[in-house]
């Protein structure tokens, strides 16, 4: 590796804000309940919609705080990137709602332990672009954990940062 690339690399880790640099104490993974010819399946319906889970795992060594997702700090802190199989990339996120009670509960999960969230692909998640109406169709599928920063996040010791499970090769059925 040449020096002025190694120079630029030493830089943008000076420049860059250290919450940015701090390894995350989480993992997350996807769940799916069902499978098709050895693949997992999810399903995306107004009226038959399954669950699948998303399991958030404490890595680290200490018990770590994570907001609910009935409140709005924890409401859009999962989504998913989708990708068919030509290519085309989706973002699948929680629709904006009005809170008639919030406020900033939080989770505890213990060193070592998770969090298991149950999502539905239903009427509360919104697909940007819109997908093809088709019965069938595989996919790759990634979930994404993001906690943005805020002072609620700061007083009560929520980890803040991106974090994006591995890829998923699933079958995503649609009625």
């Amino acid at each position: 590796m040449n020096t002025k690339l190694l120079t630029l690399i030493f830089l943008a880790f000076l420049s860059t804000p250290q919450a940015e640099i701090t390894k995350s104490p989480f993992s997350i993974a996807v769940v799916s309940t069902q499978s098709f010819e050895h693949e997992g399946t999810i399903a995306m319906a107004h009226n038959k919609a399954r669950d699948f889970y998303v399991v958030i795992t404490n890595t680290s060594t200490k018990p770590q705080q994570v907001f609910e997702s009935w409140n709005s700090w924890g409401y859009q802190t999962i989504s998913f990137s989708m990708t068919a199989v030509d290519g085309k990339q989706t973002v699948i996120s929680k629709r904006q709602q009005d809170f008639v009670r919030n406020f900033p509960s939080t989770f505890v999960i213990q060193p070592g332990e998770h969090q298991v969230v149950p999502i539905r692909f239903d009427e509360q998640w919104e697909v940007d672009p819109k997908l093809q109406k088709l019965n069938e169709m595989s996919i790759t599928l990634k979930a994404i954990y993001e906690v943005s920063p805020t002072p609620e996040a700061a007083r009560l010791g929520v980890w803040v940062g991106h974090l994006e499970s591995r890829e998923y090769k699933l079958v995503l059925r649609q009625w």
